[in-house]
């Protein structure tokens, strides 16, 4: 048996705090260790010491006393999903919590207690069987947690804020393995605690094991919707994508731009929404980029709180002048469609082009409205930035399509897998210009209240079963290279109106307190002051300290 986990089990048993399985690198449980040592960005691989299936939170704090007693280096997942792999490592004790995933939601109180676990796609159908909601992300199997504790942006960011905001209490293991229950009425070391989990990045202030989160009302009626320009068609004869249309994408931006900075009532009705653009190959030889000519794919997503006649509607005035364009209605929701499970009908991935929907066009077909790989692991790189409150303006949207169209896009990436765009997702709205007060926005440690939206620039590639059975075998490793290189020299691109970094859109290389802003030293000090971690176990490359 391997030592340490020998070691950890006597740990258990000397804290009369029941065992929890313990996965390692052997004969008998080498499969269930596969399984769970494996996260979402497949970039990284790693080889944990052991992984712990905690359930309780006694068994996360004998966990944690332990790994600090024995000078052991620990990592922390629920769903998985962090960009930079800083969920797991070689050679750690990694705590999984995915088995912690109980509900219990309190309608007469408005709120709802969510261990770490719990997917967005059994949270949300969970809700809404009791016609409420929370805040949630766009991926169905991304989990509360580091969701949450990164700020939490989604489809109703423009009406209900981050998910941070109503985060009211929570379950906290500090680092000599005390249990604390956090809340808004708690001594100082409490609140301060509770407001640094609220935006403040995972991990660095201790394991929480339970959030109490404020729901809102389920809407009568939601739809999930987006609009298309510039569609893809596969042309067989050199086995590139093109573009149907040619419609500028400047138009697209200044309109969809314009949408989320307005005031209007109707714009209120699209509680949140995101703009995909994809990046493209332009030659050296063909000179300067045109920004108020050149053509990107471009895909709006939105949810949308009202009927489908008062949808087409807000579509036309808002986009008519914008050029062709295609609309497809995504999913519906809400109280009058409570026949419809939300988790899968308004779930799906916002963030991803699918590899499927290029291979059905590939033959001829229309792609899914929701792809089979779009919430599947698979290599990727991200980066961020966000948009300052007075907009890109004329040079920064400029700016922006410029970083888009650019030599190290090979043309034919496409075909192998290889994807390259960006994603804006947009964070003002009714929320964050109306309803929260100049007072209230100081109860959370995020930083960015008051952008316009985030800029998140990806690249995916290896997504469908048969490449990753290739590995390293595969062309799409001819390119890869030059697609990392197109998001290094975004990362540092020159656009004006825009700065700052978001946590949840994890780059290792972007300086850590760009991620927190002026909560920096705030949070700094409330690590230093009240995690009791001295030797700072809670760490990894993007924690505070």
């Amino acid at each position: 048996m391997n030592a340490i986990v020998e070691k950890l089990r006597e740990a258990y048993h000397l804290d009369k705090v029941p065992s929890p399985i313990i996965l390692y690198n052997c004969s008998e449980n080498q499969e269930k260790y596969h399984k769970h040592r494996q996260i979402f960005n497949r970039r990284f691989e790693f080889m944990p010491a052991a992984i712990v299936l905690c359930v309780t939170t006694e068994q996360v704090s004998v966990a944690v006393k332990f790994t600090s007693k024995h000078n052991l280096p620990l990592r922390v997942r629920s769903g998985g999903h962090d960009h930079e792999g800083e969920c797991s490592g070689t050679d750690t004790i990694l705590l999984d919590l995915s088995e912690m995933d109980k509900v219990e939601i309190n309608s007469a109180r408005g709120i709802a207690q969510i261990q770490p676990g719990t997917s967005f796609q059994k949270l949300t159908t969970l809700l809404a069987d009791v016609n409420v909601m929370i805040p949630h992300g766009t991926c169905a199997t991304v989990c509360i947690a580091g969701y949450t504790m990164g700020g939490g942006w989604g489809p109703w960011t423009r009406k209900h804020g981050m998910c941070c905001e109503r985060v009211v209490g929570a379950t906290l293991v500090l680092g000599d393995g005390t249990i604390r229950k956090l809340s808004m009425d708690g001594n100082l070391d409490e609140r301060e605690l509770l407001w640094a989990i609220k935006g403040g990045g995972g991990f660095s202030y201790g394991i929480v094991t339970e959030f109490v989160i404020e729901t809102f009302e389920l809407p009568f009626e939601m739809i999930k919707f987006q609009i298309e320009w510039n569609e893809y068609c596969y042309v067989p004869e050199n086995k590139m994508f093109a573009l149907r249309d040619s419609t500028p994408t400047l138009a697209v931006l200044q309109a969809w731009e314009a949408v989320i900075a307005s005031t209007d009532l109707t714009a209120n009705q699209l509680v949140g929404t995101n703009l995909k653009i994809s990046a493209k190959h332009h030659a050296r030889e063909d000179g300067p980029v045109n920004p108020c000519t050149v053509s990107h794919n471009c895909v709006m997503y939105g949810y949308w709180e009202g009927d489908e006649n008062s949808l087409w509607e807000f579509i036309r005035h808002r986009f008519e002048l914008t050029g062709r364009y295609t609309v497809k209605i995504l999913g519906k929701a809400g109280c009058n469609h409570k026949h419809l499970p939300y988790g899968e009908h308004l779930m799906s991935s916002w963030d991803r082009y699918s590899f499927h929907n290029m291979n059905q066009l590939k033959q001829g077909l229309e792609g899914l409205p929701f792809p089979p790989d779009e919430d599947q692991p698979a290599p990727h790189k991200i980066t961020s930035r966000l948009v300052n409150a007075q907009g890109l303006g004329e040079e920064g949207r400029h700016k922006l399509l410029e970083s888009l169209t650019s030599p190290l896009v090979l043309p034919g990436n496409k075909h192998f897998g290889l994807f390259t765009y960006i994603t804006l997702g947009a964070i003002i709205g009714n929320y964050y210009q109306h309803v929260i007060t100049p007072e209230q926005k100081t109860k959370s440690a995020f930083p960015y209240k008051d952008k316009l939206f985030t800029i998140q620039y990806q690249t995916w590639w290896n997504e469908t079963e048969k490449e990753m059975e290739e590995g390293q075998n595969n062309h799409v490793y001819t390119r890869v290279n030059r697609a990392l290189d197109w998001m290094d020299v975004c990362r540092d691109y020159a656009i004006p109106n825009t700065s700052g970094a978001f946590i949840s859109f994890k780059d290792s290389s972007v300086p850590t307190k760009t991620y927190f802003d002026k909560s920096y030293e705030d949070l700094v000090k409330i690590k230093q002051t009240h995690v009791k971690d001295p030797h700072n176990h809670f760490r990894s490359r993007k924690t505070i300290i």
